[in-house]
Order: structure tokens, then sequence, then C-alpha cells
């Protein structure tokens, strides 16, 4: 092809592509050189393709994209798909893309966005004709009308991989945020690893709760870390007293932040006092009126809520 380096292979981008789809072994076709390749992927009815369904693959050297039907690499499909028969939404449709991918290279799906939010800025016209639309982005009709005008398109290939991309993302971001916050832990508690503080935590009456929250790992990942520390996890209803004060503690803690007090026992007893129902104060504190009366007794030790007499405004 013109322009194009001799040591630049163009199967490079297609082979990342092709990933764990790969297949074994060649087509009986020779594989052309320099612009084509042998038939990798297939749609549906057996027709024969150079790059996977619902992926437009973008050769990152050059940027330009590969056809599906001939294998030859352009700056921009649109123009180049009728050869095959297709317009450009009919190609999108066959080869499972959204309907909102530019069949144009990123460079110049960036260069077009430019020159057109320049007009869009310069020109008094063009933004009078696109006023009703915008005005329906901001209320959000604009993306539930092309949703409901466009259902299936959601269930693209394209769609499917990039979801599945993005959670995959996600995870990993989640990943280096935990590990980040558990060294941060470990360094501020002098735990040379995690084994070591969990062992010393946990031996000092943590429950599980507290260790999930202080180190940020879930369930299963907490349970497999206290496995690999060789730490057996006490039986439910046979917690250290230790553990008790500790699961009280951050009970307290919660229901004293979400009232926004500093004295949680002070809070409940002024409010009881005021005329506040025990299912006002549980409301409040997101606690059932058994804990509430567990706590006014509490902060009054012998007493009984239902008898102590309220001083009202």
């Amino acid at each position: 092809m013109p322009g194009r380096s001799a040591a630049h292979d163009p199967h490079a981008p297609l082979a990342a592509a092709r990933g764990a789809d790969a297949v074994s072994g060649r087509s009986d076709q020779a594989v052309a050189l320099g612009t084509t390749h042998g038939h990798l992927w297939t749609l549906p009815e057996g027709t024969g393709l150079h790059a996977p369904l619902g992926r437009l693959v973008e050769d990152p050297a050059t940027g330009r994209l590969c056809c599906h039907l001939c294998g030859r690499w352009f700056v921009s499909l649109g123009a180049h798909v009728r050869v095959h028969g297709y317009t450009a939404d009919a190609y999108r449709d066959t080869m499972q893309l959204l309907r909102t991918r530019p069949l144009v290279s990123t460079e110049m799906s960036t260069t077009i966005a430019t020159r057109q939010a320049r007009a869009y800025a310069d020109s008094a016209q063009v933004r009078e004709r696109f006023a009703e639309s915008q005005q329906q982005a901001r209320t959000g009709q604009l993306t539930w009308r092309a949703r409901a005008g466009n259902l299936e398109s959601w269930q693209r290939l394209e769609r499917v991989g990039t979801s599945r991309a993005q959670l995959a993302a996600g995870r990993a971001t989640r990943a280096r945020h935990r590990e980040a916050h558990l060294a941060a832990l470990l360094t501020e508690r002098g735990a040379p690893d995690l084994s070591t503080f969990l062992r010393a935590e946990y031996a000092a009456g943590a429950s599980l709760q507290t260790l999930a929250r202080s180190t940020g790992l879930g369930r299963n990942r907490l349970h497999a870390a206290l496995a690999a520390a060789g730490i057996t996890i006490r039986p439910t209803g046979r917690n250290t007293p230790a553990g008790k004060h500790s699961r009280a503690q951050a009970a307290d803690a919660a229901a004293a932040a979400r009232v926004g007090t500093g004295d949680l026992h002070g809070w409940l007893t002024a409010r009881y006092d005021q005329g506040w129902s025990l299912t006002r104060l549980a409301a409040a504190v997101g606690h059932s009126t058994h804990w509430v009366r567990w706590r006014l007794d509490a902060a009054t030790p012998g007493s009984d809520p239902r008898s102590r007499q309220r001083s009202l405004p």
C-alpha cells in the first residue's frame, strides 16, 4: 500500500484483535501480502471476514481501519463499503457495530468533531438549528428517544464487548485502590503484611465486620485472607467479650454519625425527655426500638425508659 513502511506488520493489530478467538493454523487461501490477509472470522451465513464481528480494528501505527469484507485498510470506510454493496448503516448492522460508531479513523473523527464544535460556536444559524435537540438533551428526552429507537443496537456484539471491557477496567481500578488502601493501613499499624495484621486484630477480638470495614475486603476475599493467615473463624455465638464490645462501639459510632452528635446517650436521653417515642428515636438512629431502649437503659443504669418522667417543653 502506498505510504506504508516496509517494516510495519499490517497483520499485528488483527493478531491482537483475534485474542482468545484465535484459530490454529491458516486457511488454504494464501495470505495476500501487504494489504489483505486470510479469513479468520465469518458471518453467521458463512461469509468470510478479515476482522472480528462487533469490533472495528484500527491500526495504531497508521490510524487506518480494516474492512471486514476485503481486509484492506482505509482512513474512512464509509465510502469504501459501497464497493461491497453496503451503505454505512447496513455495514454497521451486518458487522454488529453500534449505530453511533464512526466509520473513520480516530484522528479523522476528532478532526471532524473539532470542526463541528467550532462551527456551532461561531454560527448563530447552526445553534438555532440544534436548539430543539439541545433542549431534549438537557431534559434527557434525547437519550430516551435514541434508546427507544435502537433497542436492538444495545444487544450488538460491540456493545457487549464494550461493556465487558468497562467492567474489567472497573475491577482493575478497584483492585488498585484496594491494594493502595491496604498498603497505607499496614504502614499505619506497623504490620509487615496482611496476615500479621489480621492475626493481631482477630486475636484482640475484632469482628469480621470490623476487619472488612478496615481493610476494604469483601466477604470472600476476607475469608480467603484469614485462611491464608492460618486463622480459624470463631463459630457464631461464641465471640469473645472484646469482639462484642467492638461491635457495640461500631453500632454506637454509626448511630451517632447518623444524627450528627458526639454524645449518643445524651442525645437519646434529651430527645426522649422532650417527648420523642421509641419508634421515632429508632427511625432517627437507624436501629430497632429494642436497641434504643437498651441504649437508654445504658445511659441511666437501672432505669426503665417506659417509666421515665418526661420533661415536656
